[in-house]
Order: structure tokens, then sequence, then C-alpha cells
């Protein structure tokens, strides 16, 4: 919850005590007005005074009863909003992130039927769980036209992205009259959040995103730095600078694809391709 959506909360809490106040001010009004003189015995009526009412049912105590509960109430209001919403990570770790997204899935739905691409997303779904269970995945979540896992190392986050690019090429799932289907892989290494039902969260999968889908005309000439003569825009796994520097990273070295900019993040980034076309 943003400062502004809580400084409304608080406001809102505060109107609402008030008016209640102002309530129950207006009725206590209203039912001593319409009560009776009380009757003194001994006394005439005309010469008889009202007694003073107790403090506790002046007008001004009711005021005070509910500004002081206004108060309470937003303080109240401000500590479970600061519970809710500013809850701390339930740990903090250190994995490997692999984004992998269905290219075209759109184009599939509009040229060959919402089945079909329903069918795609399945399969790839299907292929993508295989791989990674094979390699120890720690935690799985469906992304839509793809899916976004955690794994305890670099290795086995790269293995299972090869394992599905070599499976969808030598076993292709039956979409016809669908094409093949082409995906893209996204890797990266770096520092997980852990929320309190085991979800993750941090910089490391946002910038596997971006990497994932980071088209080929992003990259940048830099002096000194080697680039690609092509870069590959489907069936490629890319991996960011952490990733390919960790220790055990693949059984073949990744090779350097150029220098870009992603999306969010500041200056520019190496990017690694991790090659799987071979035997």
């Amino acid at each position: 919850m943003t400062r502004t959506a809580a400084a409304q909360g608080d406001h809102g809490v505060l109107v609402t005590a008030v008016m209640l106040s102002c309530l129950l001010v207006a009725g206590h009004v209203t039912a001593q007005s319409a009560a009776p003189a009380p009757h003194i015995p001994g006394m005439a009526m005309a010469a008889a005074e009202p007694m003073p009412p107790p403090f506790y049912r002046e007008w001004t105590f009711h005021v005070l009863i509910g500004l002081i509960a206004a108060t309470a109430g937003v303080f109240a209001h401000r500590t479970w909003s600061r519970r809710r919403w500013r809850r701390p990570p339930a740990g903090v770790m250190q994995e490997a992130v692999l984004v992998v997204d269905l290219i075209a899935s759109t184009q599939l739905a509009t040229h060959h039927g919402g089945s079909l691409a329903m069918r795609a997303r399945n399969a790839l779904e299907e292929r993508t769980l295989a791989a990674a269970r094979r390699q120890g995945v720690a935690f799985v979540e469906n992304t839509g036209d793809g899916c976004m896992m955690t794994f305890p190392s670099v290795t086995a986050a790269v293995q299972s992205a090869v394992a599905l690019l070599r499976d969808l090429r030598d076993r292709p799932p039956d979409l016809a009259p669908g094409p093949p289907l082409d995906v893209r892989a996204g890797v990266t290494y770096g520092e997980i959040l852990l929320d309190s039902r085991g979800g993750r969260h941090g910089a490391a999968i946002n910038k596997a995103f971006r990497l994932m889908g980071v088209p080929s005309d992003a990259f940048v000439a830099v002096e000194g730095e080697e680039r690609l003569k092509a870069v590959p825009d489907r069936n490629r796994i890319f991996l960011d600078e952490e990733a390919a520097n960790e220790p055990g990273s693949g059984a073949v070295a990744p090779r350097q694809v150029g220098v870009c900019r992603l999306k969010g993040f500041t200056g520019f980034h190496r990017v690694y391709e991790m090659p799987w076309n071979g035997a």
C-alpha cells in the first residue's frame, strides 16, 4: 500500500469516527429536549429550575470521547496496514532463475484457433516441467505462455533449458496444422526473496524476464566488447553475466552475445548464449 492510499484510509477512519460522535451528540441533545423537566416535591412547577446534567451527559464530553476514539482508530489502522502490507521476507537465498516463454502465441490463436494455442501452451508446460524435475527444480510458477522456475544452481537451470529445447527439436508435439513450437529462455542468478507462502520475488526474476525477451536489435556496439554477428531471436538460451560466471554453469562454456540495455535496470549488461543445438 502506498503512502497516499494509507493516508486516505486514515482520513476515512477519522471522518467516520467524528460522524459517529456527532450522531451521538445529536441524539443526546434531542433526548434532552424531549424529556420533561424534573419535578421536585414541595416546589411549584413554575419556580422549579432544572438540575444540571451530570458531566458524562454533557455534549462536550461526548465530543471528547469521539475525538479520542477517532485518534485511536487512526493509530490502529496505521498499525494494521503496516503489518499487512510491509511484511518482511520470510527468507533470503541465492538461486538460479529460468524463464521460458512461447513465441507468437497470439498468432497461433489468431491463425489456427484458440484450441490449438491452448494445446501448444499445455505441451510446453508439460515438457518444461519434465525437464525441470530431473534437475531438482525448487519452485515453479505458470506465466500463461510459459513458466518461471528457480533452481539451486545455474547448472541445473541451464541443463533444464537445454533438455527442453532438444526435446522440442527431436520430438516436436503434434500441433497440426500449426507450426512447430519456438521458445526463448533466460537464465539469471542472484538474491531471491521468499514470502511466507514460499513464493519467489526479487530483481533476479525481473531480469530473467527482460533477458529472455530482449530483441536482437537492442544490442549496441561497445569498444572492446565482443559481439555475435547474428543474434538468434528464437530457440535460444540467454544468460546474464552473474549466471555465466557462476562456477559450473554448464558443461559447455557460454559465449558472449553482446551488450545491451535492459528495461528497468540501469547501465549496460553483458548477455551470453548457451549453445544447445549440437548432438
